[in-house]
Parts: C-alpha cells; structure tokens; sequence
C-alpha cells in the first residue's frame, strides 16, 4: 500500500526532477542538480510524497499559512507541487496522495486546505471548491493617465527589507477580505521579493514618510513589450489612483499593462474610456474544509445566529467528514457532533460547505443552483450563521 510521507534530503533530487518535468517542462531535462541552485520561490514549503517502498511516486508541498476567516486568524495548508511522472499517471496515485495529505494536515490540526488547480473538474471531485475570484486586466498603460500626477507623494524602489512596512500596507488592504493570508518574513523575501528566474522590480508610493502603496512587476519581450503586474496594495483609493500613474508612466517603455484585481476593485468602473481593455473574470484558487467537525467549531459567528441543524455532508476523500453531523449556533460559537444521517436538515457536499465556510457563496445562492438541500427554513438559517463575505486569496502558490 503506497504511504504519504515526508521526503528526505536523500530524495530531493528526485522530487526536483519530477516537479520540474510537471511545471517547467520546457526546460528540458534536469541534468545536474545543486540545491544551492534552487530558486527562492522553489524553497518555500515542507516536501511531501506518495511512496512505494523507496519509489517516489508522486509529490506535493505544505505551505504553513495563517488566514483571516470570520475575524479569527486560523491555520492553512497551501497544498502546492502537485505532479506524478507521466509514466504512472491514471493508477489513483494522486487520488491516494491527495488523501495522505488530509489526513496529515489533520494529524497537525490544520483543518483548512487550498491549492491554484490546473484542472478545477479534477480537484472538484476530491471536495475542493472556488473560493476567489479576480479579473484580469489587459491595456495601453496611457489608459491610466487619467490618475492624477501624485505631487503629494513619491515613489521610492523597495527592497526586501522593506517587507515590514510592504506588510502593514497588504494587511489594511486585504482587511474586507476573508481569506487574507498573515504573510510571513519568509513568505515576502522569498515569493514577493524573489522570482523563478529572475527578481521583481518592487517601488512603494510614500506619503510624508509612510508607505501607503506597493507593486511588484516584471517585464515581457514577445510580440509586443508588456509590464506584468505581480503583486500590488494600497491603504486607500488616493494610494491607488498613484499607483495607477506610477504604472501610465511607462506608456512610453511598453505596450500593454497586465494587471489582476479583485472584482470590486477592476478598472471599468474607473477608466474614462474602456473600449480598448480587455477585462475578463477568472475563478481563481480552491478551498476545502480537512475536517468539518473542527473548522466548523473553530469559527467566529454573528452574535444574533442561532441554529440547531443536522447537515448531511457527502466527502469523496475524507471518510472522517462523511456523515452527518449536529451544527448548533448561539453566542458567536458552534458546536458540532456527528449524529445519525437520518434525520438530516440540509445535504451538501464538503466543497460546498466549505465555500460556505468561507463566505464565497450564500447558502440561499447555494440552494437556488442545487448545491446544496433543504427546506426553506434551514437553508434561511445556514445563510444567517454563515454570510456571504468577499474572499480574496491572493497568493500564487
């Protein structure tokens, strides 16, 4: 029986050929490999494999996260690398993989996973669930010059070391949002900071010596010459209409501008003239309850709430969370039991449930599509125990 365990140093060579034939094929075969060599990006997260025997079958990585859900900081997986070798692909090994990794992050009490799918109908069946959306933006950066030149401020090129004062910046940005991660030094100086192949120009927008906005980006030769934006925040809409300037002034250097937002902040509602961007909507990364019991008691939830329900949740990988359980809300807190199926008030799959989690869907949304089943009254309650809330999980992992 394959095991899910963790990869030695012995076997970091392996894990790095595999991974890189899965994403960076176009490299061609790895020839000589010297972890000194690695990129900053590629060091991040613990390694982890499907093994039979000493046969690494296939690979992923844990990424300790901390997210904001619900008003309460709690622990995630970001689940990363996911690759098996072509010659052992369609025997369930990534199905077993994927399983082993459940049932360790639950062993380490993270009862939140999330993963960017190459597929979404893959990671769908197996109970992982969109949780973000995000539009990306295609333009002349001249399209920008509408934002005022911002006299009121300057714009200073940062560093890695600037990442304490690039972080305050993030985490007023990212405060309406649920799933904003609590970015760590690492995390910044390795993955904001750093590239795969080459580093991110980074410049921050200050106001009398406080930084309000940042961006990092990097810049693509091809049929025409384009500034990709990586990353980005501000404290406020003045902040924002700067770093809109910022990247206008470089009308004359390139000819587009790639930029993601997050949907209430896209650029048509901005721009005085749309007719030449191109806008379009992206689901973006996955989410998925580990074990449902302890995310569910783990959570914050309005003081005004209270439910007594029997949620029958179907879980394809999990047999822990395959059952139906007792959900019961008063003061702001949950409990949850596992009780007998029968007496079910509402059926849900765990990715719907954990899209609820979450606040990316409203149960009555939820209900309207066939997501998920209830009466009228059950699924009214769920809604108020569980609001919808703007999600935006921004990292690329």
């Amino acid at each position: 029986m394959p095991e899910f365990r963790s990869v030695p140093e012995s076997d970091r060579e392996a894990f790095h050929t595999l991974v890189t034939y899965a994403f960076r094929p176009d490299a061609g075969p790895v020839e000589e490999f010297d972890p000194d060599d690695v990129p900053a990006p590629w060091q991040v997260g613990d390694r982890y494999g499907l093994y039979d025997g000493d046969d690494l079958l296939t690979t992923c990585k844990h990424i300790d996260f901390r997210t904001r859900l619900r008003g309460d900081v709690h622990d995630l997986h970001g689940l990363s690398v996911v690759a098996s070798p072509p010659e052992r692909r369609r025997r369930g090994h990534v199905r077993d993989l994927l399983a082993g990794s459940l049932e360790h992050s639950r062993s380490e009490d993270v009862y939140l996973s999330a993963l960017w799918p190459f597929k979404r109908s893959f990671y769908a069946q197996y109970g992982w669930a969109t949780c973000t959306r995000a539009v990306k933006h295609e333009l002349d950066p001249a399209a920008l010059s509408f934002a005022p030149a911002h006299g009121h401020g300057e714009f200073v090129e940062l560093t890695a070391d600037d990442w304490e004062r690039a972080d305050a910046v993030h985490d007023a940005h990212g405060e309406r949002y649920e799933l904003t991660m609590d970015r760590t030094e690492e995390w910044w100086r390795k993955r904001v900071f750093a590239g795969w192949d080459d580093d991110p120009y980074a410049y921050g927008f200050e106001r009398d010596g406080e930084l309000a906005a940042w961006v990092t980006y990097t810049f693509e030769d091809g049929d025409e010459t384009a500034l990709r934006v990586r990353d980005w925040a501000c404290v406020d809409h003045d902040a924002r209409l700067a770093l809109l300037r910022f990247l206008a002034d470089h009308d004359s250097q390139v000819d587009a501008l790639h930029l993601w937002t997050h949907p209430d902040e896209d650029l048509l509602d901005l721009l005085p003239d749309t007719d030449d961007v191109d806008a379009e909507l992206h689901l973006c990364p996955m989410v998925r309850l580990v074990d449902v019991p302890d995310a569910l008691e783990a959570l914050s939830y309005p003081a005004d709430a209270a439910i007594d329900l029997v949620l029958d949740v179907d879980d394809p990988l999990a047999d822990w969370n395959d059952g139906a359980f007792r959900f019961a809300v008063a003061d702001g807190e949950a409990t949850v039991e596992a009780v007998d199926s029968g007496s079910a008030d509402v059926r849900l799959g765990v990715g719907t449930l954990s899209q609820l989690a979450a606040g990316y869907r409203s149960a009555r949304d939820l209900a309207a599509v066939g997501d998920l089943t209830g009466d009228e009254s059950a699924v009214a309650n769920l809604a108020d125990a569980l609001p919808e809330r703007p999600t935006f999980l921004r990292e690329g992992f």
